[in-house]
């Protein structure tokens, strides 16, 4: 293997480490945005919750208005039981007292139904509250640990990068063009051996005179079928 060779396989090497570590990054950042977005969701949750309890306690207090109302009318039907001369007005106004009264008793199971769902939201509310507060506690926690591992995975780019500008300058303006170029179109892999005369980046066969050029040392050598840089490691040019 060249030396040039050499110098590619380690560049590739730091390339492909660099790339890693932005990954991390990038999925480091999303633990982060994920659990904002959980605990975001859950405050929606929480605010409608708190919409609910407002919309029942409304409803609580024109059941309770209703309820008033229907017990003015029968203390008023009441009254003129009192005032009435002939038992005809007077079984009339009881018939209607009772109705009255009827109505009445639904109106306080209604309030009543009305109030057990409200003390439920309540409590629900609470405890909901409670599991956000707990939720942006993680949160926090999250991010620190996450910026704390950003600096570590930044701080270990820019040594890598360091030694990729130490390879780079061994190399002559061609080669690298060449490197680059395959790096930007294939994956980051632009350098790949060459095992039984099959290229290990596309695995198509190369021919007998692409192998006798890497045994020379001399250029630069392409796969025909994926245009990638190739070499053959000390084990199979001793096959060879």
């Amino acid at each position: 293997m060249s030396e040039r060779t050499a110098v590619l396989q380690r560049l590739q090497s730091i390339d492909t480490k660099i790339k890693q570590l932005e990954g991390d990054k990038l999925y480091r950042s999303y633990d982060v945005q994920k659990k904002r977005d959980q605990v975001q969701q859950k405050k929606e949750k929480l605010q409608k919750l708190g919409e609910d309890i407002k919309n029942s306690q409304k409803n609580i207090t024109s059941r309770e208005l209703d309820l008033k109302s229907k017990e003015s009318e029968i203390h008023k039907l009441q009254t003129q039981l009192n005032l009435v001369k002939t038992n005809k007005e007077y079984s009339a106004i009881k018939t209607e007292i009772a109705g009255k009264e009827a109505d009445k008793s639904i109106m306080e199971d209604d309030i009543l139904r009305l109030i057990d769902i409200y003390e439920e939201a309540q409590q629900r509310y609470t405890t909901y509250q409670k599991e956000i507060e707990g939720e942006e506690s993680q949160l926090q926690e999250l991010r620190r640990h996450v910026e704390a591992d950003l600096k570590t995975i930044d701080a270990e780019v820019q040594e890598l990068k360091k030694k990729r500008n130490e390879y780079t300058a061994l190399l002559d303006h061609d080669t690298l063009q060449h490197y680059n170029r395959l790096v930007n179109h294939r994956d980051s892999v632009a350098v790949v051996s060459v095992v039984n005369k099959v290229c290990q980046g596309c695995f198509m066969s190369v021919t007998s005179q692409t192998v006798n050029q890497l045994l020379s040392n001399k250029e630069l050598t392409f796969c025909h079928s994926c245009g990638r840089i190739l070499y053959l490691d000390s084990h199979n040019e001793e096959q060879e």
